[in-house]
């Protein structure tokens, strides 16, 4: 498991959790693109964005000291190690849509907005690519701090006319490979006297 590719893996999962979506409900023309939303990035129509403009650490961002991990080997014995604290991040996205009409991207837009309703925890097979482990939980929050001056900053950022978004953010961890030499706890201790 290459861990360090979870940023990518995001991206991934919420092209294929949209793509899905779109199918389920009968939309089966609507690409999904983790491209820059610029026309010139768009080939064929309609097309969503789940394009990632912002990486930032987790607001609660603590000294990390390194931390004790429990796991089991493959004969079921328990074993210990120190391993870094893992650091917590949010990734930003910006969902748009680009269809034949007005019309077309609103009903896409509010098709975007039901599947991460239903859909704010991925587990398991949800999760695309190989960095996640198995118990990972992925939240996807609205974000609701975004307002009409960070709509007009992105749109100006891309050098691009203003069109609706949404602002979605997702929580998850990066976690290190570097770990201790196996720790081995004091069971009992025997004492000898010798007379």
């Amino acid at each position: 498991m290459s861990q360090f590719e979870v940023i990518r893996d995001l991206g991934e999962t919420l092209k294929e959790l949209l793509k899905e979506s779109f199918k389920g409900a009968g939309f089966t023309t609507v690409n999904v693109s983790t491209d820059r939303p610029k026309k010139d990035n768009i080939k064929t129509l309609p097309m969503v964005s789940t394009y990632m403009y912002h990486l930032g650490f987790a607001q609660n961002y603590k000294e990390r000291n390194e931390s004790l991990v429990s796991t089991h080997d493959k004969q079921g014995h328990i074993v210990e190690f120190f391993r870094d604290a893992p650091i917590y991040m949010n990734a930003y996205f910006a969902i748009s849509v680009w269809g034949n009409s007005p019309s077309e991207e609103n009903l896409l837009l509010g098709l975007c907005i039901k599947t991460f309703l239903e859909n704010t925890i991925l587990t398991g097979t949800d999760l695309k690519g190989e960095s996640f482990y198995p118990d990972d939980k992925v939240n996807i929050y609205p974000n609701l701090q975004s307002d009409h001056n960070d709509l007009m900053s992105f749109w100006r950022s891309m050098n691009e006319e203003m069109r609706p978004v949404l602002f979605y953010y997702i929580k998850f961890r990066v976690e290190s490979d570097r770990r201790s030499s196996e720790v081995r706890r004091v069971l009992g201790k025997e004492i000898a006297v010798h007379r």
